[in-house]
């Protein structure tokens, strides 16, 4: 990967162009044609030029890998070697603050792929003891009613509910201890 070279007149510039540079990558939807225009006029260079597109390809790879923790900190400064080191820091302060922002898009874009599956933001649950039933006074039984509040591939939120009993929340629970431990 090749050095990334972000110039700009000042500091207050410099870090918007980090911002818009950023805004690029997670596709702020309102602001795209608009955020390209503002970083050119801040970078000295044209909208359509190769060189904007050629600093949005590398800096959006480094963000990217970093964000994945494919590079770190250090290698991560290392490819802004031609900023000064105040300015590095800015940048690495930036892209960590707007670090959840970059994986929810990345999460996003794994998720539109053929075959992906909902990504499950929260979930609630609810545990009842079921007294009787319309078929049997005397029926006794523990339910667990799981609803999952997910994003499909679209990004639309939608919800997923089922119900469990006492040996598939056992199971549930005995997965996940494995996952976690």
């Amino acid at each position: 990967m090749h050095d990334i070279i972000i110039q700009t007149v000042s500091e207050q510039d410099f870090t918007e162009a980090i911002f818009l540079l950023i805004d690029c990558i997670v596709e702020v939807p309102r602001q795209s044609q608009q955020c390209r225009d503002r970083l050119a006029q801040l970078l000295g260079h044209a909208t359509s030029s190769d060189e904007l597109k050629h600093t949005l390809k590398l800096f959006e790879a480094l963000v990217r890998k970093y964000c994945i923790s494919e590079v770190d900190e250090v290698r991560l400064r290392s490819h802004l070697a031609q900023l000064s080191p105040n300015r590095q820091d800015r940048v690495v302060e930036i892209v960590n603050l707007r670090r959840p922002e970059i994986a929810r898009r990345l999460i996003d874009e794994v998720n539109r792929r053929e075959g992906g599956v909902p990504l499950v933001e929260s979930f609630d649950w609810n545990v009842s003891w079921i007294m009787g039933s319309s078929s049997l006074a005397s029926h006794r039984k523990q339910l667990c009613t799981v609803a999952l509040a997910c994003r499909d591939g679209a990004a639309k939120p939608h919800t997923i509910s089922f119900e469990m009993g006492r040996e598939q929340v056992e199971q549930v629970i005995r997965e996940l201890e494995t996952v976690v431990g």
